[in-house]
């Protein structure tokens, strides 16, 4: 069995801009680590940190979604729906390039199936 790597680290965007970590208040935000058996979630709040993870194997479909303004800035929310059964869709927001970020997930959710064993059975 492998070793986990990072694949890569982004983070949500606010009004066009990256979280900031100066001053007194801290704005909220949310990191994200894709590793080469997981996406690591890390939510900041103003007073409180929420961690999760989805396994990449169990990932089944990953959309992108951008409104007019979100393609001038090249931002937009990617949706992830998986086998996971405690959280089936998940909604990445205002991610920067966020079709870059779709194809690495959706690479490494597929070398992750594979190195699983995993497939799944559609019906046609």
């Amino acid at each position: 069995m492998s070793e986990e790597r990072t694949l890569l680290e982004f983070e949500t965007y606010m009004f066009g801009i990256k979280g900031g970590n100066a001053g007194f208040l801290k704005m909220p935000k949310e990191k994200y680590e894709l590793t080469n058996e997981r996406l690591k979630i890390t939510k900041q709040g103003l007073v409180s940190e929420t961690r999760d993870d989805i396994e990449l194997f169990k990932v089944k479909d990953i959309t992108v979604r951008q409104k007019l303004k979100d393609k001038v800035l090249d931002i937009g929310d990617i949706e992830l729906i998986s086998a996971d059964e405690s959280k089936p869709k998940l909604v990445l927001r205002r991610i920067k390039s966020p079709h870059d970020v779709r194809e690495k997930i959706r690479t490494a959710a597929k070398e992750a199936r594979e190195a699983a064993g995993v497939s799944y059975r559609y019906d046609l």
